[in-house]
């Protein structure tokens, strides 16, 4: 029977890996929103989200984790999955001796650390921390940065191969700083997944920590039968959470990932997945220390939640300046910074490749979230993409309706440095490319040409003039704004019809 939940586990663990992978990929995630609805069900983004659609999966995976123990790490999270693919590849290059697992003393000190550092930044509107640690938010960056890349790279490779039929992708951005992020937490993952297998989620991640508090309530949970065991170490050598302690005879729940391991190779049935609610001995498997412990983790969550909802009823005060522009649905950037991790997904899916990795333009607090670039396009006026993509609530869902009138910047004209001006010729280029006609032309001098002049309460901030002029300094520039407004709506001119009775001439 357990081979068969092992079995059944890991083919769903692999079809949500993949399916998640596809929504950071250029060829899947274009308009299509089915891949990235799987990116909401990942614990942080649930938790971020719980005021902005996801309460339902919040509760979806509580209810999941007090069922089945910390059967989301082993099924659902990707970054689980990368370990455990990382583990098993390694395994081919690797003696049977050198293969085994041992029984290791939980790091309590350090995972409830990690868990603090986490936290708190939280409570006080801050998401910077969270976005460093959080599986899932690592994975999208390595998926945007290095697997993605990698797909465009080979892509290129069969454009140039094949010109006639497949075409060449432009390459987006590189921002190094994000890149290297990316590998250097994919190296640090896979050097702790070669050697210690769940390591990673059983002394750093946050989401382990604190589902491993909750798990310790579980109805389903790996319970050791003393009387079958025989210490043969079995079980011990293939746990990849390295949580078994025969020597106790005891099983530590708040580490196991219900991987199903040591049930598959117990030779003995002496490992089993009991349903533990209500059993008599229930304080000795589950000791009143331990229930303290998972009543203290829910009522921090509670009290996160609380907070939350506190703060977006009573926002603190806006930044009064900002020298990046959020993605539209971000609403502001005190918002972006309190609930974006910098997974990338809405990088990946913009169709203009202007979203990019902040380097600096929130400060350091703001370090990889995204931020708009119009040095090689703009915001498209028919595109909503970003703000449906997000998992966080980092961006609000967006309709092309309510997109269009969203003001996320202005923009600001130089006349000193438009060509009109500078080299006494014709343009105009600004003027063409407004959505919203915040743009017009006006007579300039006595030679028959037009200068731009903008009404900046129609203007949207989506970048189109600032990209097409043609100016060495640009002219137009969109300036920033840290609370996005709703514009005004362009004014129409309407067009009569005209009935001719006759030829007209």
């Amino acid at each position: 029977m357990y081979k068969w939940f092992k079995r059944g586990r890991v083919l769903v663990s692999l079809a949500v890996a993949i399916l998640i992978t596809l929504a950071f990929l250029f060829f899947s995630n274009r308009d299509n929103f089915f891949f990235s609805s799987f990116l909401k069900v990942q614990f942080v983004p649930a938790l971020l989200g719980v005021f902005t659609g996801s309460v339902i999966i919040l509760a979806s995976l509580f209810i999941l984790v007090l069922l089945f123990g910390r059967i989301y790490c082993s099924t659902l999270c990707p970054l689980g999955t990368l370990q455990d693919t990382i583990w098993r590849v390694a395994s081919l290059f690797r003696s049977k001796r050198s293969r085994r697992f041992k029984f290791s003393t939980p790091k309590k000190i350090l995972r409830y650390s990690i868990l603090a550092i986490s936290a708190i930044p939280l409570l006080f509107g801050s998401s910077f921390v969270i976005s460093l640690l959080d599986p899932y938010s690592n994975y999208g960056k390595i998926s945007s940065e290095i697997i993605s890349r990698s797909e465009q790279f080979l892509h290129n490779i069969l454009s140039s191969i094949f010109p006639d039929s497949i075409f060449f992708r432009t390459y987006s951005q590189f921002i190094a700083i994000s890149f290297f992020f990316a590998l250097g937490f994919l190296i640090l993952v896979t050097i702790m997944s070669v050697f210690r297998g769940r390591l990673y989620c059983n002394t750093i991640c946050p989401v382990g920590t604190t589902l491993g508090f909750i798990s310790k309530f579980a109805a389903f949970r790996p319970v050791i039968n003393k009387e079958s065991c025989n210490k043969c170490q079995l079980c011990i050598s293939n746990c990849k959470s390295e949580c078994i302690d025969l020597e106790k005879g005891e099983i530590d729940v708040s580490r196991c990932v219900a991987c199903f391991n040591c049930m598959t190779v117990c030779k003995r049935d002496a490992v089993s997945y009991k349903f533990m609610w209500g059993k008599r001995d229930v304080d000795n498997v589950f000791p009143a220390k331990g229930r303290r412990e998972a009543l203290v983790t829910m009522g921090l969550l509670g009290s996160f939640i609380a907070a939350r909802a506190i703060s977006r009823k009573n926002p603190s005060a806006p930044l009064n300046t900002s020298d990046g522009i959020a993605p539209p649905g971000a609403l502001s950037i005190a918002n972006l910074k309190s609930n974006c991790t910098a997974c990338q997904a809405c990088v990946s899916a913009c169709p203009n490749g202007i979203i990019k990795p902040a380097t600096g333009e929130y400060g350091i607090n703001g370090l990889l979230m995204p931020v708009l670039s119009f040095e090689k396009h703009f915001c498209g006026y028919d595109c909503n993409v970003c703000s449906q993509v997000c998992p966080n609530g980092a961006l609000i869902p967006l309709t092309l309706e309510e997109k269009k009138l969203t003001q996320i910047g202005q923009v600001r004209f130089y006349e000193d440095k438009c060509i009109v001006v500078t080299d006494n010729t014709a343009c105009g280029a600004c003027d063409e490319h407004c959505p919203t006609k915040a743009i017009t032309m006006i007579p300039y001098g006595d030679k028959g040409l037009t200068i731009p002049i903008v009404d900046r309460d129609i203007c949207i901030g989506c970048g189109g003039c600032e990209y097409v002029c043609p100016a060495t300094e640009k002219a137009m520039l969109i300036e920033p704004t840290s609370v996005h407004m709703v514009a005004k709506k362009p004014i129409v001119e309407k067009q009569e019809k005209v009935v001719v009775d006759d030829f007209g001439f």
